[in-house]
């Protein structure tokens, strides 16, 4: 057995872990094959002003959409405590990973990322606020190379940290031998 396996109890618990994990898992698969799309499209499309400049801002927006979904669908698997979705970005995003970073073995992970990424994609969600929320034309954020170099590189760092964390990332289960009894005998969900 793995040391990255977080021990369930029940078949209920693991049919619930199992649920939210593939769930998770294709949501998360698409927004963020959706997302590399879009990074190609806007990269294509360095050298027209006003097309670079507005998918410069989707892509802004776009990588937060898959750190929101990803904050969702990992509290669903494993929630820490006190967890509202309507909390600030970044304490779901750090108690988030702070939790999944301690159920599953990985500590070392998240606070390796913390320390040498988290600062820059701070940086980033407050360009995206702005964004969103614009009381100024600067908010409008114009696209340049290194501003869409600097949003690629969030990117990657974030998509690199989430696959480290999700590779050997396991729900095991521990039967009682009533349970083993009951499934063997197809009984358990009569």
């Amino acid at each position: 057995m793995s040391k990255h396996s977080k021990k369930i109890t029940t078949i209920e618990e693991f049919h619930k872990a199992s649920a939210s994990m593939k769930n998770y898992q294709r949501i998360h698969n698409v927004i963020r094959s959706d997302y590399k799309e879009l990074l190609m499209i806007t990269e294509e499309s360095i050298n027209n002003k006003k097309k670079f400049d507005a998918l410069y801002r989707a892509s802004l927006k776009g990588l937060f959409s898959i750190i929101e979904a990803d904050i969702f669908g990992l509290n669903n698997l494993d929630k820490y405590e006190g967890y509202d979705d309507n909390q600030r970005f970044i304490d779901k995003f750090k108690k988030t990973f702070k939790q999944i970073c301690k159920t599953w073995n990985k500590k070392e992970r998240q606070q390796k990322y913390f320390s040498s990424k988290l600062y820059d994609l701070k940086k980033l969600k407050a360009k995206r606020d702005e964004l969103m929320h614009p009381k100024d034309i600067g908010h409008l954020h114009e696209a340049s190379e290194s501003n869409f170099n600097e949003l690629k590189k969030n990117f990657n760092d974030y998509n690199d940290f989430i696959n480290d964390l999700m590779n050997d990332f396991h729900i095991s289960i521990n039967l009682s031998p009533l349970d083993v009894i009951k499934l063997k005998n197809g009984s358990f969900f009569n």
